[in-house]
């Protein structure tokens, strides 16, 4: 009975990375207080990629666009093409150029292209967008025709160095169902949706709170919403794809230290139920949640790759990249 059960399977692990560097934490963080993290981009990605390729696993690294530039001058070209007027002026990508350097040799925070390659040469990675500015969705000031040349921002810059992009995960999360048009006409088949519960509704940034903040903490240690598995079915009748997460993969943080283990067996404990049942677990992260404490964390990750090829050995649960779930969809 459990061998036709291996069979039939289909479900699977989903990994998405959202790599964007200072483009992505510039309006959060003051100038110079999350440089370790950004810094150390540069040692984590390459380890994480190593783990990826020692364990078969597929995954999309969904791409601020502006790291595709080779020089500031570049940069400034394609940002003057983006005239996004948001309320709050600070999260707006072009308000950076002044703090950032000629190349990426000379500032290694804003430039990415040499990772990019890194990521284009192992096996079964998948180069998604993450939008080309760092684009949000969401909040006021920002329009349908801007989020649009955005998007024609990162298929330019890219054309020549990448195939097309498939999936595209929007920044902060802030999914804009009416923008969904505009991604399928820029080639898009598919997006990374939130967890289906009211915690992680897509919000303004400006809107979110201290609460609700902590409620997702606690989630990742104790299993408050559930384990947000995904089913190929459920997923067939969507125009354009939702392949949504299931859960966020949070860093290794020294005071909660002996929660640690809490964090892995939450996960452990939803990739064995997807696994199970034929469903697709959908685990997500930046390579600068890695950036500091970069050994702990990658510890972590193996531990959890190390799972996942139990459960492929056992259930059949196989990795995919947000593209290739897409492409099952349309079988």
């Amino acid at each position: 009975m459990e061998e036709t059960a291996i069979e039939v399977n289909r479900g699977g692990f989903i990994i998405s990375l959202d790599f964007e560097l200072n483009w992505g934490v510039h309006d959060v963080f003051r100038h110079g207080q999350y440089d370790e993290n950004l810094y150390g981009v540069r040692h984590a990605l390459p380890k994480i990629l190593t783990l990826f390729e020692k364990y078969g696993v597929h995954a999309t690294w969904a791409t601020v666009g502006l790291l595709f530039a080779e020089t500031k001058n570049e940069m400034a070209h394609y940002l003057r093409g983006i005239p996004v007027k948001y309320e709050q002026k600070r999260y707006a990508a072009y308000l950076q150029l002044a703090s950032v350097g000629e190349n990426e040799q000379d500032d290694p925070l804003h430039f990415g292209k040499s990772l990019i390659a890194e990521i284009m040469q192992t096996p079964h990675q998948e180069i998604g967008t993450h939008t080309f500015s760092h684009y949000y969705c969401l909040e006021n000031g920002q329009t349908e025709a801007d989020f649009r040349a955005d998007l024609q921002a990162t298929t330019v810059i890219s054309e020549d160095y990448i195939v097309p992009m498939k999936s595209i995960v929007f920044p902060r999360n802030q999914v804009n169902a009416s923008y969904f048009k505009a991604c399928m006409e820029a080639g898009l088949i598919c997006y990374r949706g939130n967890e289906a519960h009211a915690l992680y509704s897509p919000k303004k940034f400006t809107k979110k709170s201290r609460l609700l903040g902590a409620m997702k903490w606690l989630d990742s240690y104790v299993n408050i919403t559930g384990n947000h598995l995904i089913r190929l079915e459920e997923m067939k009748d969507d125009v354009f794809v939702n392949v949504r997460s299931s859960a966020f993969l949070r860093p290794y943080c020294k005071r909660l230290s002996v929660l640690e283990g809490l964090k892995i067996k939450r996960i452990k404990e939803g990739m064995l139920a997807a696994a199970k049942v034929g469903a697709f677990y959908h685990l997500w992260w930046h390579p600068h949640n890695f950036g500091k404490h970069t050994e702990k964390n990658l510890a972590m990750l193996e531990e959890l790759l190390r799972y996942y090829r139990e459960l492929q050995m056992k259930y059949n649960f196989r990795s995919y990249s947000m593209y290739e779930v897409a492409m099952l969809c349309k079988q």
